[in-house]
């Protein structure tokens, strides 16, 4: 995250501005349930999706995680225990520590096809919600 961003709590009535301001595709997620409130136009090119496609899901289905969309779903499916992305975020909730840089690699459905992709995330709380930013987002060639 940028340490020189201005305070989010002077931008909580347009989030949707403040987040479009960022360099990074960044998503606006909600403790309970935990859903994305909203996004930046720089997300909404990553992963190809339109805002509405992207507001009120959860984050692996933003991603397009393939255990997002399990009978259990996204982040409580056996395969999202140990889902470094799911942690950070949830560890950011409870304590208000960021994470920077949290790296890992998920199997990612698009257009019937799955594909590992590398993928690095910061995290940031701010009042109750956290801000994701994703700083790769990247298809391993095979």
């Amino acid at each position: 995250m940028d340490p020189d961003h201005t305070s989010f709590d002077n931008h909580i009535e347009n989030p949707k501005t403040f987040l479009d301001a960022l360099e990074h595709p960044t998503l606006l997620m909600q403790t309970e349930p935990r859903q994305v409130v909203t996004a930046n136009e720089k997300a909404c090119e990553l992963f190809g999706k339109t805002l509405a496609q992207i507001e009120g899901h959860r984050g692996g289905q933003v991603f397009d995680c393939i255990y997002a969309f399990t009978e259990a779903g996204c982040g409580v499916d056996i395969n999202c225990e140990n889902c470094k992305i799911k942690n950070a975020v949830v560890h950011t909730f409870s304590t208000g520590i960021s994470h920077n840089c949290v790296d890992t690699i998920l199997d990612i459905k698009k257009h019937n096809e799955t594909t590992p992709y590398d993928i690095e995330v910061s995290t940031e709380k701010f009042g109750d919600f956290t801000l994701i930013c994703v700083l790769r987002y990247k298809m391993i060639s095979q």
